[in-house]
Formats: structure tokens, sequence, C-alpha cells
């Protein structure tokens, strides 16, 4: 057997002790990875599946060596940020303010209102408060710097927008499309079709949003691939072609990016009466097009640093 397949076989058995241990203070502390100077032990890892578990309740169904795939692709994520982070600061701060605004948007239907109520309900989940706390406050920190580096690197063409406006505009009735995403990167063809086949065996198995958690690189991976309600007019003209045709349930086949390649699933799809006013729907889309490139540098970027560090346990 390979000596990288050896540790990683007892890495998994390792792993599996954490699963059938109940009691945290009885978990025997041991360091499973190294990122550059930052350590992922065993403590970690049985954090970061009660976490999922408490957000994702769907992954309960999944097999050891799945969460733990899962577990480890999140933390080696978020280690590579606060890595990246820390180059430019002192310490890891986010006004509450901010943590509020994400934590509502990434869990609306929890209906939490205060940082009191987000604590209130880790406490209950009996989840390290500080420690997701510090998660959240990289996922802004790290969206922040990838504004602050990229920004300026946006290309939005008003006026294309503003003719793609006035051609649908004469539709009364709109479309709004609830997406998840699936995004993965290649190094050739063969690598391509040994994934694109094990993410479709995994999707017909499990399902997509499992298979987000699997197999995604994206920021929406740990919510199961997630996207959110997207307005279809405010698709690019490529990827609202092939969305178009998508019923709920169904999926694309892989899409070239500039980040990689992504698959999209339609989760449910609604009308809606449009209220049209020319300006406010330019804004509109030039901040979805803005925010979409800004997601594609910040995935680029994250496996340009993810390819430079040695990771030591993979």
């Amino acid at each position: 057997m390979h000596l990288s397949k050896k540790i990683k076989l007892i890495i998994v058995i390792c792993f599996i002790s954490i699963l059938n241990t109940q009691n945290l203070s009885a978990l025997e502390n041991k360091i499973l990875f190294k990122v550059d100077n930052e350590i992922i032990t065993t403590i970690d890892i049985h954090e970061e599946i009660k976490f999922l578990k408490a957000f994702n309740p769907g992954i309960n169904s999944l097999g050891d060596e799945e969460l733990f795939e899962i577990s480890k692709n999140s933390l080696i994520r978020d280690k590579i940020k606060k890595i990246e982070l820390m180059k430019y600061v002192k310490e890891l701060k986010v006004n509450d303010k901010f943590l509020l605004n994400l934590i509502k948007g990434k869990f609306s239907r929890l209906s939490i209102d205060s940082i009191k109520d987000f604590e209130q309900y880790l406490k209950n989940k009996e989840l390290n408060i500080e420690n997701i706390k510090e998660k959240f406050t990289v996922e802004l920190m790290w969206n922040d710097l990838i504004y602050q580096k990229f920004s300026n690197k946006v290309i939005i063409d008003k006026d294309k927008i503003k003719n793609e406006i006035s051609q649908n505009s004469k539709k009364k009735l709109q479309k709004e499309l609830l997406l998840s995403e699936i995004i993965f990167n290649v190094v050739n063809k063969d690598d391509f079709d040994d994934k694109y086949n094990k993410i479709l065996s995994d999707i017909e198995k499990i399902g997509f949003k499992k298979a987000a958690l699997i197999h995604s690189n994206s920021e929406t991976a740990s919510n199961g691939g997630l996207i959110g309600w997207i307005k279809e007019d405010n698709l690019n003209q490529s990827l609202k072609k092939i969305v178009s045709k998508l019923k709920p349930g169904q999926f694309s086949k892989p899409i070239r990016t500039s980040s990689g390649f992504i698959i999209i699933q339609v989760e449910d799809e609604k009308e809606y009466v449009s209220k049209f006013n020319l300006e406010d729907k330019i804004d509109e889309v030039t901040r979805f097009k803005r925010d979409e490139q800004l997601n594609q540098f910040s995935s680029m970027y994250l496996n340009k640093l993810k390819n430079n560090l040695i990771i030591y346990g993979l």
C-alpha cells in the first residue's frame, strides 16, 4: 500500500474512534494535519463535525469516511484563510454588527436576532462558541481581503447590462430560481473524468446537497452548496441559457469557469411580477455580477494559496 494511503487509513481509523467517543473530555487530542504553522487535531475534527451536523442535519446519514473528508476540507480551507489574513492583521476581529448580518444571511431559518441568541443556539448544540465566532470572523475578513485585492479587476459592462435588461423588461412575469452548486478543479482530462464520475455517483446515491458537502471547494460547500434565490435575468446569458432549460431537481453538466468547473442544480422556482425601474435594475444586476466575479477570484486565490502550502498528513 502507498505510504500516503497508509497514513490516510490510520487517520480515518482514528477519526472513527472520535465518532464513537461521546465525551469530549475523554478524547485523546492528537494532531492529524498541519497547515503551515496551524494544526488540526482530533478535537478540531470532532467540533467541526458537530458544527456541520447542527447546520446541515442531512449529513447525519453519511458514512464515517465521508464525514471525515467534509470536516477535513472545511477546516483546511479555514486554516489557509487564517494564515493569509494574519499576514495583514494583528488579530482576527470584526464588529458584532457585521457578524450578526452574516449569521442572519446564512441561517435566516433560525430566526436569530442578536449575537446572544446565536451564542445560546451554539450552547444548546454543545458547540464551542469562540471557535464558531472565529470561523465566521475569518469568513468576513477573507471576503474583505478579496474585495481589496481584486475589486479593481472586476469587469462590468453597464451598457451590455442595460441592453439585456431592456430586452427582458417586456416580460411582466419574471422567474426566480433557488440554486445550489458544486465547484471542483481538476489537473487534466483523466482527472476530470474520475472526479465528475464520482460526483455523479454520489449525487445519485446520497443527493446533490451531500455530494456538494463532500466534493465542492466553493464557499457554499459547508451549506450543502446552496447559493440561494437568484433572479433568472440576473444570470449571465450563457449560464441563463443552460439553467433556463432545467426543471426543479435537475442539474447541469459541468460548466467551465475561470475558477474551475461548476455544476448547477435548480432546487425550486417561482414567478414574481416585476416592478420595473431601469436604474434600480441596473444597480441590482451590477452588484450580482460584481459578487459573482469576486467569488471566482476568491476560489482561484484560495486554490493558489493551497498549492503553495505544504499540508502535512494528507
